[in-house]
């Protein structure tokens, strides 16, 4: 999945609750062991430089977010109203 195309389909006034929402998700997630080391101090640069809710920083935000919680992360896309979220639905692997 082409996680650079979908952020960059979502209008920046939706960035700052669609990054504390896959924040969230991250958080709480229990198969951290899924989160590939080089994705997670990606995130956690951009969190130490403030901005995860930036094009940049919700990429692996995103990324991780699918990665951990695929479920999840649809739902929130979802209630976002994140445009073509349908389609990144069908990209999921089953």
């Amino acid at each position: 999945m082409e996680y650079k195309k979908v952020v960059d389909s979502i209008s920046p006034e939706k960035w700052r609750p669609l990054s504390d929402q896959l924040t969230a998700i991250i958080l709480g997630s229990k198969n951290d062991e899924k989160m590939p080391s080089q994705l997670a101090h990606a995130i956690l640069a951009f969190m130490k430089n403030g901005v995860l809710d930036t094009a940049e920083g919700l990429t692996p935000l995103l990324e991780a977010a699918f990665l951990l919680n695929p479920e999840k992360t649809i739902i929130i896309l979802g209630e976002l109203k994140i445009p073509n979220f349908e389609s990144i639905m069908q990209k999921m692997p089953s």
